[in-house]
């Protein structure tokens, strides 16, 4: 369990990462918008690892059983 923790994790962290490093060259600032952008860019980045993290899980029963 605590492989897909980390998994999990690192697909957040480095996820969030990169969209606040690409956000920031591409978002000037001053848009009252782009608060909204970011945090529904993160809710995505957050349920996007929650799916990576279970196909993983899936990957791994599904070679368990052959």
């Amino acid at each position: 369990m605590s492989k897909y923790i980390r998994i999990f994790c690192l697909t957040v962290f480095l996820s969030g990462f990169l969209f606040f490093i690409f956000g920031s060259i591409f978002m000037s600032g001053g848009d009252p918008a782009e608060e909204a952008v970011y945090t529904i860019g993160m809710i995505i980045i957050i349920l996007l690892s929650f799916l990576i993290t279970q196909i993983f899980y899936l990957i791994h029963l599904f070679n368990k059983k052959l």
